[in-house]
């Protein structure tokens, strides 16, 4: 019985990480805790497009992102450009990817990113 709820428990935890990174349609995060590990040479947190996870085919926002948040036809996305290079800048960035098109929307300020979202009318807000 222990047996079997830890398999159920693994494979809950693996289920739940990997939602985390599919933003569907081809669409993947990558956190900086994982960059590394999985031999992402530059070991920033990034979004990408590809077949299949873990194959960097079309990095689509690099730097470092901060958060993502996905729904059927959009990403949003807020990096700061020089963590990276272990500075803070202060100065955020904001994305919109329009996943039907693959079309990348920034960077914005957060004004400008405000008023895009509501113009596309995209209900998806950062945790």
């Amino acid at each position: 019985m222990k047996k079997i709820f830890l398999h159920i428990l693994v494979l809950t935890l693996i289920c739940y990480s990997c939602s985390d990174r599919e933003l569907g349609d081809g669409y993947y995060f990558l956190p900086k805790y994982e960059s590394i590990d999985v031999g992402y040479p530059e070991g920033e947190a990034i979004i990408y497009k590809s077949n299949q996870e873990y194959s960097f085919d079309e990095i689509k926002i690099s730097g470092d992102v901060l958060e993502v948040a996905s729904n059927s036809k959009f990403i949003i996305a807020k990096r700061d450009p020089l963590v990276s290079m272990d500075i803070n800048s202060g100065d955020i960035e904001y994305y919109i990817i329009e996943k039907k098109i693959d079309k990348v929307l920034g960077p914005l300020t957060k004004d400008d990113f405000t008023n895009k979202i509501e113009l596309l009318e995209i209900k998806l807000e950062f945790e």
